[in-house]
């Protein structure tokens, strides 16, 4: 080591020291000052209303809570926080007559069965080969082809071939459905 790096080292550890006194220095001297309480002058009142205040507050400091106890409530007294509402109770309502109304509640709110889409496909063509008659199918920009029995979607099954239609099974909800050949309108079977 050098002997500029030993007096930087020097005066590092000195100023690092002197830190360490002035902050326990400054320690004392806040719990000497925490010791010492300040004593505010009072001031004497002038008129008659700051001396019935200042009485008061006399009065307010000399009383002590603690020697109150405890308020007890008479049970008959009722009950302090009642709603009150002014229109008459409706008359009880037999059992019978109540099992009626919730039946008629449900009905009300049975929801239809499901029902499926309509037929999404337009019939394009068909073709022969081998004894099997294939069918072409176009829905939005998709084609699709498909024999008696296939699948041609995950939601759709081909199940029958006629000259004027095709017969269709919705799957999720084992729906028959039939889409006519000539432009005709799809419908529920």
């Amino acid at each position: 080591m050098d002997s500029s790096e030993k007096k930087r080292k020097l005066l590092i550890g000195a100023a690092l020291v002197a830190t360490l006194l002035a902050a326990v220095m400054v320690e004392k001297e806040e719990a000497e000052d925490d010791s010492v309480k300040t004593v505010e002058p009072t001031q004497i009142p002038r008129t008659s209303k700051e001396r019935a205040a200042q009485k008061q507050e006399n009065i307010t400091e000399a009383l002590d809570v603690s020697k109150l106890g405890q308020r007890k409530f008479n049970p008959k007294a009722g009950e302090l926080f009642v709603t009150t509402n002014w229109a008459p109770k409706p008359p009880p309502i037999d059992p019978e007559e109540q099992a009626a109304r919730e039946e008629e509640a449900k009905q009300a709110f049975t929801p239809p069965p499901p029902t499926a889409p309509p037929v999404p496909f337009k019939y394009a063509g068909k073709a022969v080969s081998d004894k099997q008659t294939w069918v072409f199918l176009s829905q939005a920009k998709e084609n699709h082809i498909a024999k008696i029995g296939g699948k041609i979607t995950e939601q759709y099954r081909l199940d029958a071939i006629t000259d004027d239609s095709v017969s269709l099974t919705y799957l999720p909800l084992n729906i028959k459905q039939t889409l006519t050949i000539n432009n005709k309108i799809a419908g529920n079977m």
